[in-house]
């Protein structure tokens, strides 16, 4: 089965850097085949006969014996994004005065207490998935107005991670390929 593995925090700075040759030999190690990595930000696809749980779990032992810092992540399968990604929002274009984001919900992710309860702007358009959500902001008039823009330190966004509009379709286009 192929999965997503998506690292939350790294190489965004001077703090938490990973280096994603190393990240790669880890998981080959740990006995994940056919691992790549995408962009420098903790994307990795790789395939395994193990089951998601199993696999969160192998991740986990790998992650807090080999880096020095708390790191939250999320595995997922590639059928449950492809099946995700196809409710992809018709206003989630890349095109226009808008930043266009995709959540990835990681392994700490509760809808309970972590859900969506704020209001949202007129700023913000949301579409959730099971394992995604999908957040335009219209950026004409200020990012730091929208409701995601608020976020910031909060239970939901430290349990969720977001990738580019660019990046997340780079990461659905390569997870089709391994589909075929």
């Amino acid at each position: 089965m192929t999965y997503l593995l998506i690292l939350r925090g790294i190489n965004g700075g001077a703090y938490h850097q990973i280096r994603m040759t190393t990240l790669r030999n880890l998981m080959t190690m740990a006995g994940f085949t056919r691992v790549r990595s995408y962009a420098n930000s903790g994307n990795l696809i790789f395939d395994s006969r193990l089951e998601q749980a199993a696999c969160e779990q192998c991740i986990s032992a790998v992650l807090a014996a080999n880096i020095d810092f708390p790191l939250n992540f999320g595995v997922f399968s590639a059928a449950a994004l492809l099946r995700d990604f196809r409710q992809v929002p018709t206003w989630w274009t890349g095109t226009g005065p808008r930043q266009h984001l995709c959540l990835f919900k990681l392994a700490n992710y509760d809808e309970a207490t972590t859900g969506l309860r704020e209001p949202l702007t007129r700023l913000d358009h949301v579409v959730a998935t099971p394992h995604l959500i999908f957040w335009t902001v219209d950026a004409s008039t200020g990012f730091q107005h929208s409701a995601y823009g608020q976020l910031f330190g909060t239970p939901f966004y430290q349990q969720t991670s977001a990738r580019s509009y660019r990046t997340t379709l780079r990461l659905i286009q390569l997870l089709q390929e391994r589909a075929r």
